[in-house]
């Protein structure tokens, strides 16, 4: 499987992000060229899209991957207890403050703070953020001075932060601070000729289960518009790999919503480059599988009559989760 810029060295291999489509090829090469600068990256996108994985590939490819990755949901901060929270607090300076707190901003010094649903930020605490943002200064409650803190900022939320801009509820000059490097995740929806790979990569991780997916339950978990998107699909093959008797997991196995969602998508409906790496996936699949069909599983033979070398039909057998114990028990 290609995952480009993957290599030891710049950390890749921790935290890949597997798909090889056009749109998701397009933010890692982005995500590449601002990882060194000290630009702030707002990560944007559905929930379950990976936005903290992202986060974490800008971390790890940085000159910053040997500090600390301090992570912020900014959704579960009360608006009581958030800046203490972030900024910390001196003993003494409210009621209940026994001792001093450091705060997760002076935690994250010399490496990535990111702030999670940052569009959540209690409005009494982003004036204090734009301070952070800019002088790369904030004060603990109750102290007089200032303290500085030397951290990259990287921001996600599923929030549209240009709507609640014009609608005053997050800060016009926080907002622009914020989306120098605007980094978009497409839905699991938009790229479904990456489920293959998808469903290849969770499976074989998951030790001591050696189930295959038929092809048929591939196809139809690519009917399905996965509104949970790459994590819900992760939760499915997991509960799948665990919970299916057979050696072959077929489409009674799959979870109602799945197994009922029968729409395929119309590649004519798409953009050009989308659609042709949909039906380019599609073809390549039931080539494949057909070939598997004619030779029940033998792939030297499949590879040899489809005249191409037996590594390359594996490669794409792997892509497409075709396994041929499949073909070998029909």
């Amino acid at each position: 499987m290609e995952e480009i810029y993957q290599s030891k060295k710049s950390g890749l291999d921790k935290w890949p992000l597997i798909g090889q489509h056009p749109i998701l090829l397009d933010v890692q090469k982005r995500a590449y060229r601002v990882a060194n600068s000290e630009l702030p990256v707002n990560i944007s996108g559905e929930t379950g899209t990976g936005k903290e994985l992202l986060a974490r590939y800008v971390h790890g490819i940085s000159y910053r991957n040997r500090g600390p990755f301090v992570t912020v949901d900014c959704g579960l901060l009360s608006s009581e207890m958030a800046r203490s929270e972030l900024f910390g607090h001196v003993r003494g300076a409210f009621t209940g403050a026994s001792q001093t707190r450091t705060g997760l901003v002076e935690s994250a010094h010399g490496g990535t703070l990111f702030l999670d649903e940052v569009g959540e930020l209690p409005a009494n605490l982003q004036l204090q953020l734009l301070r952070l943002v800019q002088e790369q200064e904030f004060r603990r409650i109750g102290e007089a001075s200032m303290r500085r803190s030397n951290v990259r900022l990287v921001t996600a939320t599923h929030c549209n932060l240009k709507k609640m801009m014009r609608t005053g509820t997050f800060r016009e000059d926080l907002y622009y601070r914020l989306t120098v490097v605007p980094l978009h995740l497409p839905p699991l929806r938009k790229r479904l000729s990456d489920l293959p790979l998808l469903v290849t990569h969770f499976y074989q991780s998951m030790k001591g289960y050696t189930r295959a997916f038929s092809p048929e339950v591939i196809q139809r978990m690519s009917h399905y518009a996965w509104p949970g998107n790459v994590r819900e699909l992760q939760h499915e093959v997991a509960r799948l790999m665990v919970m299916s008797e057979g050696k072959i997991i077929r489409i009674s196995d799959l979870h109602p919503r799945i197994r009922g969602s029968k729409a395929e998508v119309d590649v004519f409906d798409l953009p050009f480059k989308e659609a042709r790496q949909l039906a380019n996936s599609r073809f390549m699949r039931e080539y494949i599988h057909r070939a598997l069909q004619r030779t029940q599983g033998n792939v030297s033979q499949a590879a040899r009559e489809c005249g191409i070398g037996r590594q390359y039909f594996q490669l794409r057998m792997s892509e497409h989760g075709l396994r041929s114990a499949y073909y070998k028990e029909k």
